[in-house]
């Protein structure tokens, strides 16, 4: 009889053994697991982002021991959890990316009234207009916080907009009843996640934030970078090959010109680069040996003029690198 007692003390409650088997079948259905600090969270702003998430991922509040016990029973190892299975948690499962989840959950603002001690995220403004509040000693609260009001109808009226807080800034003490009278909420919260889970691999909530824009930068520069090194190489895809040809038909053109070899593509700068040669090679002598033609004293900068802007054009291009339209054609074909 005594150990009949003893087992009926300890069953285990139906919730729970149903509760454990919910969150095994989420655990092994959903790749993505998140956990997410709820400690002073408000239930209803909780729910809204409930909401918001429908049909992203799904949202279950539960006991840290029973989270456990699911883990255990979808065969995770539930030792790489344990720093983060205290306190008050929320668990969400998702088949999208962490890092994409993060992003949406730090755009999804809500709002809360202040509390004593609180920092504004936004310009806190008393608006013009009845207040809806009686006259009293309320009014002395609005001298403190010097916004200019007036009795109408028993009522007080707030006379202009006034700002009392700047983001940043302490929200006073005193406001916080007005605020709260008039609906203004200051206050941003979000939920802090503690950890991502994915594919075996823990990633510490702080990892999960990306600068976006400073993200982009660094994969356009990997991109230009690659380019670059596909040009070099000449990588045979279309969109590289387009630019590598347009780069040797350049450096052989300059070639020719050097060594004088004429093709009806090289002649003109063959011909441009020699007059130039010519013209300075007569001005250099025409004072000491009469050659019987006179040299004008700008023709050497004039013949020179095409091939060297020629040149000063293909050494510019080489440095700067293919263009912008390049490096758009050529990044399907490097990445996709």
């Amino acid at each position: 009889m005594i150990k009949m007692a003893l087992v009926t003390q300890h069953k285990i409650p139906k919730w729970k053994i149903e509760e454990v088997e919910e969150l095994t079948q989420k655990l092994k259905e959903y790749p993505t697991i998140i956990i997410a600090d709820i400690q002073g969270f408000p239930a209803d702003k909780l729910h809204d982002i409930r909401k918001k998430l429908r049909g992203k991922a799904e949202i279950k509040v539960t006991r840290n021991s029973l989270f456990e016990l699911a883990l255990k029973k979808a065969g995770i190892d539930a030792s790489k959890f344990e720093p983060y299975l205290t306190g008050s948690n929320a668990y969400i499962f998702t088949k999208s990316n962490p890092f994409e989840l993060h992003l949406f959950l730090s755009k999804f603002r809500l709002k809360r009234y202040a509390m004593p001690g609180d920092k504004a995220d936004e310009e806190v403004v008393i608006p013009a207009g009845d207040t809806g509040m009686p006259a009293g000693p309320i009014l002395s609260t609005f001298g403190k916080l010097k916004v200019k009001t007036k009795v109408q109808d028993g009522k007080v009226h707030v006379l202009q907009d006034t700002v009392i807080a700047k983001p940043g800034d302490p929200i006073p003490p005193d406001a916080i009843p007005i605020l709260q009278k008039l609906g203004i909420m200051p206050v941003y919260i979000k939920l802090s996640i503690k950890v991502a889970y994915e594919g075996g691999i823990l990633i510490p909530g702080e990892q999960l934030a990306i600068n976006l824009d400073e993200y982009k930068d660094q994969v356009m520069k990997a991109h230009f970078n690659a380019f670059n090194l596909a040009v070099e190489i000449a990588y045979p895809v279309p969109e590289v090959l387009k630019v590598t040809a347009q780069k040797a038909a350049r450096n052989a053109i300059s070639l020719a010109a050097e060594i004088g070899y004429i093709t009806p593509e090289t002649a003109q700068a063959v011909i441009s680069r020699a007059m130039a040669k010519a013209y300075a090679l007569a001005g250099a002598i025409s004072g000491k040996v009469d050659l019987g033609i006179q040299v004008p004293a700008s023709a050497p900068a004039q013949a020179a003029a095409p091939a060297e802007k020629k040149e000063e054009k293909k050494e510019e291009e080489e440095k700067k690198g293919p263009s912008e339209e390049e490096i758009g054609g050529g990044l399907a074909s490097l990445f996709g």
